[in-house]
């Protein structure tokens, strides 16, 4: 196989972009579904399609810029919903992100299109070749950002992911802890959204959350092997895509998709 095209630049920014997004929802996605709140990736895309069509209504060039605040806010909005208007978590994610898709909708069809405008297809399929310089320094802020949030919170993120009322009981801020989680995992995904666009970016929080649970000992264990599969995904997914001609997306979740049932495999011969 012809390694070369990784020596040129635009792949070296994609494929570094593409692991630290695919690690960071990897991370978020195993305290998500713990959560039982596996199908919110996929809502908060949905979302996010609201925000960068807001953005390219106001004719900015890089409507990340105002999809990361407005994908986040929806996710804490679903957060407050679900701890203090008495609605089920998969309801308030229908009713909300909904209504955020329809008013992207709604904008698409009035925003001024030139040849710099964000490509609406590009948010439906994605293109993990179009991240530019731009793109890679707001994913590392992100990663930042999330990285130092984990570091002085993490114990209790994962006492409340896994005995809430207990974590609350013992004066942890649960409702400030899941706020900031959620916004986390919003520019997470809307960063990702590069990556695979809205239809296959859950699958970059989900796939990868649950290969750790199969290969993983302890919530250590299985967020590493979850980093770990996330990020070689999308390393062998873009050289599958490079090689045959596929788009790079769809290419890294097959590649996600094959290791999470290798992983079950080495489950059951585990558990032998």
């Amino acid at each position: 196989m012809d390694l070369s095209f990784l020596a040129i630049p635009l792949f070296q920014r994609a494929l570094l972009a593409g692991c630290i997004l695919a690690a960071l929802l990897a991370v978020l996605g195993v305290l998500v579904t713990a959560r039982g709140l596996a199908t919110l990736g996929d809502g908060l895309s949905h979302a996010a399609f609201g925000g960068i069509a807001l953005g390219m209504y106001l004719g900015l060039k890089a409507p990340l810029v105002v999809a990361i605040p407005f994908t986040a806010l929806a996710a804490i909005a679903i957060g407050a919903l679900r701890r203090k208007g008495g609605l089920r978590s998969d309801v308030a994610m229908a009713i909300l992100f909904a209504i955020c898709f329809a008013f992207g909708v709604i904008l698409l069809r009035k925003a001024k299109r030139t040849e710099q405008t964000f490509d609406p297809e590009q948010l439906l399929f994605g293109n993990i070749l179009l991240v530019g310089s731009d793109d890679l320094v707001i994913v590392i802020v992100i990663a930042i950002v999330t990285a130092t949030f984990f570091l002085f919170a993490w114990t209790r993120i994962a006492y409340a992911t896994f005995d809430e009322e207990l974590a609350r009981l013992s004066g942890i801020e649960v409702g400030w802890l899941e706020s900031a989680l959620l916004a986390l995992l919003a520019a997470v995904v809307v960063a990702a959204i590069r990556l695979a666009g809205v239809v296959l970016v859950s699958a970059f929080l989900v796939i990868p959350a649950a290969t750790g649970r199969s290969l993983g000992r302890g919530l250590g264990g299985v967020v590493g092997y979850a980093m770990v599969a996330g990020a070689v995904g999308v390393f062998a997914g873009f050289l599958l895509a490079h090689s045959l001609g596929w788009p790079e997306g769809a290419s890294i979740v097959v590649m996600l998709a094959i290791m999470f049932v290798v992983s079950l495999g080495v489950r059951r011969i585990r558990a032998r």
